[in-house]
This record gives structure tokens, sequence and C-alpha cells, in this order.
């Protein structure tokens, strides 16, 4: 049975959040991506198989879906991101959660270890993967990807706004189902053109993370799909290089969503490593 409710971050901002399953199993944090909400992992919260293994955990960032969207530049620092994935922790009582963070909703992850030791989490997921906001962004994100950017964080011309939210959404998957497509373009609808450029230009220190797994061990698993048409899977790489414990997985066939693309393949291998991280 899902629990979803509006939390309260320390600045006051409210965080939506739902969980998932049995909360005595090891929990995962899901972070969403670019302009969606948590509403991306409908398909993992509603699948036996995952709710049977692990206590599913999600949340629509700020600026997103059903949480606040502050536009005022101080709401959009790296602490206050770093506070709502907390306000989520505390409210459902997660002792050291693995944290899946796909697409640029990785980068949030950067944000908890600027604030919280490795020990805070059990480990990292990366799935499509963007690591950490900066010049990065330039690397990781695909031509086609970055191609929308402009038009999507303009104000001026709406036929140009609506065709890049179109052409990011269908570089996703080439066959999402129709209803969920829709929900896709919907949360880009309902964001704020001003919290898109807080978002894609607010600075982060990647320092923790890189420690996190160069230096304290923390382990990685990097899932990538081999028609992902918005992530660039070698920038990812070379932006976590050194990283002690990584595993690295491409999935045949799958796009950025991957877990749409080849469901049972995504799930069998994610599971199995929180299996074998936990033990």
């Amino acid at each position: 049975m899902s629990t979803g409710r509006l939390l309260k971050s320390a600045d006051g901002t409210e965080i939506y959040a739902e969980a998932v399953g049995d909360a005595s199993k090891p929990a995962v944090v899901f972070i969403h991506g670019f302009s969606m909400s948590s509403m991306a992992f409908n398909a993992i919260f509603a699948d036996p198989h995952w709710i049977s293994k692990v206590y599913l955990v999600r949340y629509d960032v700020r600026g997103h879906g059903r949480s606040g969207k502050p536009s005022d530049v101080a709401a959009w620092e790296s602490k206050r991101l770093a506070e709502d994935f907390d306000a989520v922790v505390e409210a459902f009582r997660l002792d050291k959660p693995f944290v899946l963070g796909w697409s640029l909703g990785a980068t949030f992850i950067t944000d908890v270890l600027t604030f919280k030791p490795p020990t805070h989490i059990s480990g990292i997921i990366y799935v499509a993967a963007l690591p950490y906001m900066g010049p990065t962004l330039a690397q990781v994100g695909s031509p086609a990807c970055l191609g929308t950017l402009t038009p999507l964080l303009q104000t001026a011309d709406v036929d140009a706004y609506q065709a890049a939210a179109i052409a990011f959404a269908e570089l996703t998957h080439d066959s999402l189902p129709y209803d969920f497509y829709l929900a896709c373009l919907g949360n880009s609808l309902v964001q704020p053109r001003g919290i898109i450029g807080l978002l894609l230009g607010r600075s982060q220190d990647e320092s923790g993370l890189l420690k996190a797994g160069r230096e304290a061990g923390l382990p990685m698993l990097s899932v990538h799909g081999a028609k992902d048409r918005i992530i660039v899977r070698e920038a990812v790489l070379n932006a976590v290089e050194g990283w002690k414990k990584l595993t690295v997985v491409d999935i045949a066939d799958a796009e950025h969503f991957v877990w749409l693309s080849q469901p049972d393949k995504f799930r069998s291998e994610v599971l199995s490593w929180i299996a074998g991280v936990s033990t």
C-alpha cells in the first residue's frame, strides 16, 4: 500500500513523497530526472517483484510535480536539496538507504554527500545518470538532449517550448504508453520556466561524492541503456573515474527509461546488486 504525504523540508518547502512495501526490507530512495516527477517510477512501484524484495521510496524534487516550487536563488543551494532528502529519510525512518538517481536525479546524490558522510547511505545506483552539475552536463548530455534546453528555458516562444518539450519526451523512449507520455509532458508544463534555469544553473561541489567512491569505498551500480539517446555512457564513467567499488551494467535494447524498455533485466540487475551489497 502506498503511503504518500507532503513533508516539510528545513526551509519550509513542501516535498511530496511516498513509500511502498515492507519497511523491514532494504530501502531504496528513487530520485527522478529533469522536468519529470516521481511518477516516472510508476511501473516499478506497481511491480510485486520489486515490492517483495525492497522498500520503495520516492519523492518529487523541489520545483517538480507535487512538491513546492520556490523561485528564489537561495532555495536552490546544494544544502537545500540535501535537506529535502533528509526530510524523506526522517519521515520514513530510513536507515542507510540505497539511493537510485535517474538521469539528472543522480545530481542530488552529490548534494547529499556534500553534507553527509558516505556511511549515511548503503550504496548508489546510477541509472543513465548525470553525476553532478557544471561543465559535466555538456559532456554527459547528448547533442540531441542539449539542443532542447535553450527553447525549454525561454518564455517568449510558445511553439518553440512546445516542440522542445515533445522532443525531449520522445528522446526518453521510442514508444511510451500514450497516457504516460502525456503525464511526462504535463510534468514539464506545471514547472515554472525560471525553475529550470535555477536547476540547470546551480553549482555543486563534487568532492564529497568522489571521496565517497575513491576513498571510502561506497558501492555504486551504474546502469546504462545501449539505446539511450539522452546520456553519453562514457562521459558518465569518466566523471566518476577511480571509483573503487563500481559495477557497470549495460542493458541491450534499453533506452533512457531503462526500466520501461527492459523491465525484467533491469529489475534483476538492480535487485541482485542490492542483495550482494546487503550481505
